[in-house]
């Protein structure tokens, strides 16, 4: 896979935790970032696939007779 360069600021300190949690991953920082992009869009990914679905629930038949008309 292509990999694209991204420049990130932060604070010193948000830095320095970045360092460490990667460290104790034992993977590389700009894989430790990755990774909880990944995750994140993961997490949304899943509430808004729960909503639908509660959509879909709670309104399926009104929006197959909508559709039907």
């Amino acid at each position: 896979m292509a990999k694209t360069q991204v420049n990130l600021r932060m604070d010193e300190t948000v830095a320095e935790m970045a360092k460490h949690a990667a460290e104790t991953r034992r993977m590389p920082v700009n894989d430790y970032v990755a990774q909880l992009i990944r995750d994140d869009n993961e997490k949304l990914r899943h509430v808004f696939l729960a909503g639908a679905q509660h959509v879909l629930d709670e309104y399926g038949d009104l929006l197959d007779g909508i559709e039907a008309a």
